[in-house]
């Protein structure tokens, strides 16, 4: 769903509003850090981390790409994905200040320099595009629960249903107990059942 539709459900883009737009803007200076912090993971030879980090910045950036409107499941996605990352990098970052977690390749001193002040400052920035983002999930959710207030009711009709297809029933021809009654004048080719009754009693 974060990135593309799954099967029977279909995402939807909603249209901004002027504070929308301008939460969209701070959105996008997070996902310009974003790319930082995912530089900083590389050049440390935090690789694992630096790969999962571009596709949650390729997940909020896909959520606001279009002008006209912009998808809050992803902005969604992108808000609880910066949590997670937060959590785990103050996890990592208390690790480190204790000395129980150092980086296993072996560094220069200019890339241990990168790794320590992406480390340490990873936590804050999850944080800080976290809220970010869910105030711009607020704000579109908003709208999405006013458009659907404004909207008309939803009417199904059969009219224009495939041939085959299931059809409703209408209960004046059916008896109380839900069966068909037999009308013996509108139905003229009926015969009555003239065998012989056989019991399986002994």
């Amino acid at each position: 769903m974060c990135l593309f539709p799954i099967d029977g459900y279909q995402q939807m883009l909603i249209p901004p509003s002027d504070r929308a737009r301008k939460q969209a803007g701070y959105m996008k200076i997070v996902i310009y850090v974003h790319l930082v912090v995912i530089t900083g993971f590389l050049l440390s030879a935090l690789y694992v981390d630096g790969v999962v980090d571009l596709l949650g910045a390729l997940i909020g950036y896909m959520a606001i790409r279009n002008s006209r409107g912009y998808n809050f499941q992803q902005v969604l996605c992108y808000s609880i994905y910066l949590g997670m990352d937060c959590f785990w990098s103050l996890i990592r970052s208390v690790l480190f200040l204790a000395g129980l977690s150092r980086n296993q390749m072996p560094l220069k001193k200019w890339q241990y320099h990168i790794y320590v002040c992406t480390i340490l400052g990873s936590g804050f920035f999850y944080a800080i595009g976290c809220i970010v983002a869910w105030r711009l999930y607020r704000e579109l959710r908003t709208i999405f629960n006013r458009m659907m207030e404004d909207a008309p009711p939803l009417q199904i009709q059969n009219r224009n249903a495939p041939l085959g297809g299931y059809q409703p029933v209408p209960n004046e021809n059916l008896d109380n107990g839900g069966v068909e009654a037999a009308d013996s004048e509108g139905n003229g080719n009926f015969q009555p059942f003239s065998g012989k009754k056989y019991s399986l009693r002994a």
